[in-house]
């Protein structure tokens, strides 16, 4: 998915789409392809909207890169699943990630657990965790239960990584926006099974200058 604006990156996406701002000596979506490859993915769909042009000049066929891509150009922004409803049918799981992620994540483990569990659709979470800096009131109407000073909050977050069942793309509406958040209600309604895929190698999102500037530096650094 790599058809957003990024916004909140401006100045440096004026000129150049999010997937395509250097990390490295390479853009981020070149790293991402290459993951793609060493996982023994060989056909890759790339939405694509703002500055589509500058993708489709730098990957073009994807034949350089060891894999085949084919471009998917949103005339409008179709969120994080609309696009989906314009690529060729599948019969196998289909992985669908952001653009703008840097990640050492195990697909072929993801692969193997969404199997495991018979998921119709798997998403990759990130465990997240943050202090308030308050003490946090537990209460029962007006009655106070206890008080906690200054905890820690641990939440898993949606990491932008999923893995779709081919009847689960069915449930897109055809060239309209809709989001992976839309599609995960829908089939929790359906009784469909949903399962969560937990991350624990190095995954980082860019999307502001700060988280950036970081995957730099981890690049640099060694650490990614």
């Amino acid at each position: 998915m790599a058809g957003g604006y990024g916004s909140r990156l401006r100045p440096l996406t004026e000129d150049l789409p999010k997937p395509m701002l250097p990390v490295g000596n390479k853009p981020l979506l070149e790293l991402i392809v290459e993951q793609l490859k060493q996982a023994g993915i060989r056909q890759v769909n790339v939405a694509t909207h703002y500055k589509s042009e500058v993708i489709a000049e730098h990957f073009k066929n994807g034949e350089a890169f060891g894999v085949d891509i084919r471009y998917v150009k949103e005339d409008q922004p179709l969120g994080t699943a609309g696009a989906l409803s314009l690529i060729e049918e599948v019969d196998e799981p289909l992985l669908v990630m952001n653009g703008d992620i840097l990640t050492r994540v195990d697909f072929r483990a993801l692969l193997s657990f969404h199997r495991e569990h018979k998921a119709d659709l798997t998403v990759c979470v990130r465990q997240y965790e943050f202090r308030v800096p308050y003490g946090v009131i537990d209460t029962d109407g007006v009655l106070v239960k206890g008080i906690s000073e200054k905890p820690m909050v641990r939440q898993f977050i949606n990491a932008g990584i999923y893995l779709l069942n081919p009847q689960v793309r069915r449930l897109i509406p055809n060239g309209r926006p809709y989001d992976i958040p839309d599609l995960i209600e829908r089939l929790l309604k359906e009784n469909g099974t949903v399962v969560c895929f937990p991350i624990r190698e190095y995954w980082l999102d860019i999307g502001k200058v700060d988280q950036y500037d970081q995957a730099k530096a981890d690049i640099a650094a060694g650490r990614y």
